[in-house]
């Protein structure tokens, strides 16, 4: 059966994030190969994370920060071995990264899941080989910080806005130096991606930005591993990591004939022309 493609996006601002199949096209004998048969689990897909949108990737070259001239950015995120997880581009497995979600758990320090029937976990050497990540650094996330002792987020915020000596009300993006921007366009829509509100930063994306501008090596399979299940947990999460968790899909040998694919597009890719569009000019 030939695989089922659609393109996930295009240069459009107004394109929407890769969909999944509609419960009305899922027959029983579909779900019981995502699931082999496991019912318990398939009500738990069904209700819990078919209904989810899956959030629209982002994919960031470092050829392009420097022929951007924002070399400083690309050599931060190279020193914290984020090249290659921030270049990822593969072919998108929608329905498939939702099953990887409704089977997703952690235990004995590894995340686990499984996909028609194959048994995945995401070991030291996994996040190495497929995203090029080390299980090394600090481990922070929001409301985790004492791992960085010398962090403030208001002192560190007012460090980075344009107007210097104007103090934080709040923590709007608007406010920042185009070079801060950008960073954290790159940590509220790559490293830890949400939904909505990328204008203001909380304290989360706030610490991961001070480690990546001071050379504070993150554990970043903590950080995404923690993003993964928070986003399982919490009902009004959407579902981040398509690419990442397509490319687990295609590192373990799962079989994806007849499955829908997508492909990414212009849109995915930050570019001068996108930059513009969000309002960016140094």
């Amino acid at each position: 059966m030939p695989r089922r493609s659609r393109a996930a996006s295009s240069d459009d601002e107004s394109s929407t994030p890769p969909t999944s199949s509609s419960p009305n096209t899922m027959n029983q004998g579909r779900l019981d190969i995502w699931f082999e048969g496991h019912e318990d689990i398939i009500q738990t897909f069904l209700i819990e994370i078919n209904r989810k949108q899956i959030i629209l990737p982002k994919v960031i070259r470092m050829s392009w920060l420097r022929a951007e001239n924002f070399g400083n950015l690309e050599q931060h995120l190279k020193a914290q071995k984020l090249k290659t997880f921030h270049e990822l581009s593969v072919k998108l497995y929608p329905d498939l990264v939702k099953v990887f979600y409704a089977n997703l758990n952690f235990s004995n320090g590894v995340l686990k899941s499984s996909v028609k029937g194959v048994e995945m976990e995401i070991t030291k050497q996994t996040w190495k080989d497929v995203a090029g990540l080390r299980q090394r650094g600090v481990q922070v996330r929001k409301g985790e910080t004492s791992a960085v002792d010398e962090f403030n987020k208001v002192q560190y915020f007012n460090q980075c806005v344009r107007n210097q000596g104007e103090q934080a009300r709040n923590f709007h993006v608007g406010r920042l130096r185009v070079e801060e921007r950008l960073l954290a366009m790159v940590v509220t829509k790559i490293i830890m991606p949400r939904g909505s509100n990328h204008a203001t930063l909380n304290e989360g994306d706030l610490v991961v930005m001070y480690c990546i501008q001071n050379g504070v090596m993150v554990d970043w399979t903590y950080t995404i591993r923690d993003h993964m299940m928070k986003a399982k947990r919490l009902t009004d999460f959407k579902l981040p990591y398509v690419v990442l968790i397509s490319k687990f899909i295609e590192h373990f040998g799962v079989d994806v004939e007849g499955e829908l694919e997508e492909s990414t597009g212009l849109l995915n890719h930050v570019s001068t022309l996108n930059m513009h569009k969000m309002g960016f000019t140094k």
